[in-house]
């Protein structure tokens, strides 16, 4: 006869001083033996932002949550077909584990000093959603997306490919499924997809997609957010939730090892969403999100202020990356109080051009710039056979730029932080001739007939500089007398 699993459960209850705005708690429970799946549901009925991360014995992350509209309870299963989105399946250890708790409180609002209750079942939960795609390691039970191929080709030819670098579903504080948001891709036109939701990773996705889905997190804390793009790990499978929210924290999270990856800072002078780490080396940046969200009014100025801080860091030498990100929360059929148009995932759209298609050629195509960013048509920018992120040995020549749309348009030439000229129209060229071969820079910015944000191409580049910035905090000194709060 098979042997009878007991069932058994924990109440935890999470706790504060009411002085705290933001609360970090690390608390135990004991797994007994037999266990084949824990399940773990919170009890909310205060406004707080509550994101929690499970340990095993080993000290391995297994589940990750944050409440937004993430389904419950979340289940950790012997067996991957039965365990929740987000974890990671396999053996369960007898002994100690940690739900390790992050709390950020509303500020000026009175709370009970029972927070909000944690209740831990064993043996009673399997889970209902069976993803077709497994990333984790299969041998073990670490977290370890093994089984993402990042070199797998969905498309095998050299050509520009557009997606989106900054989306959230149900599994954070997104309105969408993730099966709704790869609709909503697929009627942007999109060829790759970046799943970046608050706090927590994808080890899993519901099935194969034309789509290429790379899997990507975005670390919230209270002084700015950035997006971790196409890991192989959690940031916090070495670090913990407390640690986003220090200096040196967040610079390990940064400087952590993920593989082939991408560190992105997001919106950097969005609003309370601002990056305000001053102590962030500005080596540790891959790509700055200089375009988030245009139906969202804030972003209006955000996105000028952020192609003036590109601006410094271009002129002193950096070649970090510019891109856009949608940052879609919203279902298409929505939109926000002052805006006339739907907050759409794909808007901005992000052009890469790849070696073919796959994670992998994603990530070289944005470390090497080769990357332009559009709300509409994407933006064609070349001296001679060379593209956004090359480098022109030339002194002399004509650059060219175009985009194949019937709207109202024109173009802003942008050389070495100045607007030089500006054409309407929907080509335009520009002559330079240098004295010199000093380190230079073009780029071209396009907008419609009114002046908003359309899009951009990054830099094509005239030999090198040695950077004398060294970190964000210098960054957010030289735009202090420009970004209005």
């Amino acid at each position: 006869m098979s042997k009878q699993i007991e069932k058994s459960t924990i109440e935890l209850v999470v706790t504060h001083d009411e002085n705290n705005f933001l609360l970090n708690k690390g608390m135990t429970f004991n797994v007994p033996k037999d266990v084949t799946s824990i399940s773990i549901k919170v009890n909310i009925d205060q406004p707080m932002w509550f994101s929690y991360m499970v340990y095993d014995g080993q000290k391995e992350l297994r589940a990750q949550f944050l409440k937004g509209n993430a389904p419950q309870p979340v289940v950790i299963h012997t067996e991957r077909g039965k365990t929740s989105p987000y974890t990671i399946s396999g053996p369960i250890l007898t002994g100690e584990w940690t739900l390790d708790v992050s709390i950020e409180k509303n500020e000026g609002r009175v709370y009970r000093s029972d927070l909000c209750t944690c209740i831990i079942s064993f043996n009673e939960e399997t889970n209902n959603v069976s993803d077709a795609l497994s990333w984790q390691d299969p041998q073990s039970a670490s977290f370890y997306l093994k089984n993402f191929q990042a070199n797998k080709v969905f498309n095998e030819s050299k050509k520009w490919y557009k997606g989106d670098f900054h989306t959230h579903c149900i599994y954070s504080d997104g309105k969408m499924t993730r099966e709704e948001n790869m609709v909503s891709a697929a009627n942007q036109k999109l060829d790759f997809y970046v799943a970046t939701d608050h706090n927590v990773l994808p080890t899993s996705w519901f099935d194969g997609s034309d789509i290429l889905v790379i899997p990507g997190v975005e670390v919230s804390a209270l002084l700015g957010h950035c997006n971790l793009i196409s890991v192989n790990k959690s940031p916090y499978c070495n670090q913990r939730l407390r640690d986003m929210y220090t200096e040196e924290g967040m610079n390990r999270i940064l400087k952590d090892d993920y593989g082939h990856s991408i560190v992105s800072i997001n919106h950097p002078f969005l609003t309370e969403w601002k990056w305000k780490f001053t102590e962030t080396p500005l080596e540790f940046i891959d790509t700055l999100e200089i375009c988030n969200d245009p139906t969202y009014s804030y972003n209006e100025n955000a996105t000028e202020w952020a192609l003036i801080a590109w601006n410094h860091l271009l002129n002193d030498g950096y070649q970090i990356t510019g891109i856009g990100g949608s940052d879609s929360h919203m279902k298409p059929t929505e939109t926000y109080e002052d805006s006339k148009e739907p907050s759409l995932i794909g808007d901005p759209g992000t052009f890469v051009y790849c070696d073919g298609l796959s994670a992998n050629q994603v990530v070289n195509g944005l470390k090497k710039g080769n990357v332009t960013v559009s709300r509409g048509e994407r933006i064609q920018f070349q001296i001679d056979d060379l593209i956004s992120g090359d480098y022109c040995g030339l002194v002399e020549g004509m650059a060219k730029a175009s985009v194949s749309t019937d709207e109202a348009i024109y173009f802003e030439w942008v050389v070495d932080g100045e607007v030089v000229t500006r054409e309407k129209g929907n080509t335009s060229e520009y002559t330079f001739r240098y004295q010199d071969d000093t380190y230079h820079w073009i780029r071209v910015d396009v907008r419609y007939e009114d002046g908003r944000f359309y899009g951009f191409a990054n830099p094509i580049f005239f030999g090198r500089k040695e950077p004398s910035l060294t970190k964000w905090g210098q960054v957010l000194d030289l735009m202090k007398e420009i970004v209005n709060d």
